[in-house]
Parts: structure tokens; sequence; C-alpha cells
């Protein structure tokens, strides 16, 4: 017998922590961002206006699934719509269903979801890896009654990692690969030092996250380009640093924070902020010093990752879906990702809005 569990307020979910990270770890290729730590740090800095709607996925007494979405205001050209989607907000490339029955979570979820009292406009499941749902999302929603409309949503660039760095270099141009070699031996010849910070879960053992490792980063970052900028989208910011901090605290817990660190002299030139889990290296945040430009630190920490990620064993690194002009040298492999969305037939905007999708898309559209 199946039911669903709608959770609404954000405290009553550590009831259910054993069984969402059971869930997670049964989920292929899941990510920080459906673990249920990263949730709450969302909430905790981004829930304001917004309302929580966990479901919870119950099968013969058994939590099998979670579906987590949120209901928020937006605003677009039709006007301002209240849609229901998954709380990502664009931190990371992928999201869905967490557990290893994504067919049923969907199923049940949408089934639910089409017979309790509509309070949106729209329901637009964002960031849908296609390889990883097979028209799930899509199917489900229809086999209720919920007429869907499937479109592409922001591609993400990812380097598939080979089983050894020479292959990967066989796939550069000639120049490139060239430069990444020269920079390599310069990393050697400066007495650059490379560290990376993978700590591992161990039962009984609890992870103390590297406060003062991280600090350092923010620092280097404040004095860099990225102290300047206007985006709070970096991890000195006003606006995001003390979520960026809490993420990477979290991580750090959960075993699944992955920062790259590059020394010169003893001074710190450059870190990568990632996440990673099951070989998957999701890039998150990258800087270096201005003045160590001779030193190509850029190019010198993306080589060093790359090599020491196929030693390691990882099997993906994932650069995100912004800047692909300056990715496109390193990157083998384009992630497309979609978006389904159900418009409100009892909403004039939602009808408004299917109709400029339908049009804008009508090549791809589902």
């Amino acid at each position: 017998m199946a039911k669903v569990i709608e959770v609404n307020r954000i405290e009553d979910l550590r009831a259910y922590d054993y069984h969402w990270d059971r869930l997670v770890q049964q989920t292929p290729n899941a990510t920080f961002f459906q673990t249920l730590p990263w949730l709450q740090t969302y909430w905790q800095f981004f829930g304001f206006g917004k309302k929580l709607r966990v479901l919870l996925i119950q099968i013969h007494g058994r939590i099998e699934g979670i579906l987590p979405l949120v209901e928020q205001p937006e605003t677009t050209k039709a006007g301002r719509v209240t849609v229901l989607t998954y709380p990502l907000d664009g931190w990371g490339p992928f999201f869905g269903p967490i557990g290893s029955e994504p067919t049923a979570t969907l199923y049940l979820a949408m089934q639910y979801l089409s017979v309790i009292p509509r309070t949106w406009d729209m329901l637009d499941l964002r960031w849908i890896d296609p390889r990883a749902d097979r028209g799930r999302a899509s199917n489900a929603m229809r086999c209720h009654g919920l007429a869907s409309m499937t479109l592409p949503w922001n591609p993400t660039y990812v380097i598939q990692l080979p089983e050894t760095f020479d292959q990967y270099l066989a796939t550069r141009s000639p120049k490139f690969r060239a430069s990444i070699r020269r920079t390599l031996r310069r990393m050697d010849e400066e007495n650059v030092v490379a560290a990376r910070y993978r700590p591992e879960q161990q039962p009984g053992n609890p992870i103390v996250p590297d406060e003062k490792l991280y600090d350092t980063c923010v620092a280097l970052a404040r004095a860099s380009w990225q102290g300047g900028s206007t985006t709070g989208t970096t991890i000195s910011h006003d606006s995001t640093a003390a979520y960026f901090r809490e993420c990477f605290f979290q991580a750090s817990k959960l075993g699944m924070i992955d920062l790259t660190t590059l020394r010169h002299e003893n001074r710190l030139i450059a870190f990568s902020y990632n996440f990673h889990h099951q070989g998957n290296v999701l890039g998150l945040r990258m800087g270096y010093q201005g003045d160590c430009k001779r030193l190509s630190p850029g190019t010198m920490m993306m080589a060093y990752q790359i090599r020491d990620s196929i030693e390691r064993g990882d099997t993906l690194l994932d650069l995100g879906p912004e800047h692909a002009e300056i990715k496109a040298r390193w990157i083998n492999q384009t992630l497309p990702s979609q978006r389904v969305c159900h418009y409100s037939s009892a909403s004039l905007l939602a009808t408004i809005l299917r109709l400029g999708h339908w049009w804008k898309y009508r090549t791809v559209a589902g």
C-alpha cells in the first residue's frame, strides 16, 4: 500500500534524516544538492517567501522515495506567477527524485499533486538529466491528467575522465596539449605544492571540517577579482558568503567536499571549491591570485585536478552550465538538461506562459 506524506516545515524533516541518508546512497549519480543537510542550508539562506513541499513516498510502511519541491513566486513575461519546482535554484546542474525507485516516486507524487487543491500556476520540474529521467517526469504527469511540455534547459559542460591522463591529453589540440604539459613542468620547477582536501567518512569518527583552510580560500577570493564582483555568486560576496561557508561545513561532514589548493613559497595562489560523490566531481568555484599570472594558476589548477582525479579513479568532472567559451578547450562532452512543465488550466497567466513556451520552443516541445 502506497502513501504520500507532505512535509512543509524544514524542522520536521529531521525525523526522516535516517531515511533521507539511506535513499541518497541508493540514488544513481546523487549529488550534495540532494542531501538533507544541503536542503536545510538552502532553506536557511533562501527559503524566505517560499513554501516547502517535500513529498515522502511510503510503500508498505517504508519510505522508498523523496521528491523535494518548493512553491515560489516568480516574475515572468506573462506576469507574476506561482511555480512549483525543484529547490535547486541553479546551484547545481541536475536534480531529481531521491532513492532507487524514481519511476514509482514520480508516479505517486504526480498522482498526489493531481488530486489535492492547487495553489500554483505552473508545475515546472527543471534541471532534469534526460539520461537519468528517460521520460519519467513527463509520463508520470500525463498518467494523472497533467498535460506536460518538455523543453530544453541549461546544458552543463563536463570532462568524461578516461583511464589515463595521456589519453585525455590526446583528445586536446596539439597547441593546448603542449600548453598543459608546459604548465605542469613549471609547477614542478617552481615547487608549486598542490593539495586536495577530500576527507572520507569513517564509522564512529566524525569529520571535523578544516575551517582555517576554507577561510584562507575566502581571503584569496576577496583579494582577487571576486572581491569586486557584483554578481552575488562568489564565495566572498556578502549575500552568499555565509551560504557557501555552511555548504563547505556540511559537505565536509558528509565526506562530499573536494577542495584543491595550490601554494607557491608557502602562499596560497589558487583554490578550487568542488563537491564529489560516487566518482563524480562537481566544480563550484575557483579563484587565484592576480599577481601570479606567469605561473598560469588557472591552467595549472585545471590540469592538476584532471590528472589527480584520473589517478584517484574519478569518472567525471562537471564544470557547470556557464561560461562555455572558457571551458570549451577543456571539456569533451556537453550534457543537455530539460524542464518538464504543466500549466494549470485555471490560471490565465499559466495559459499565456504555455503559449509563449510553445511558440518559442515549437520545434522541440514534447
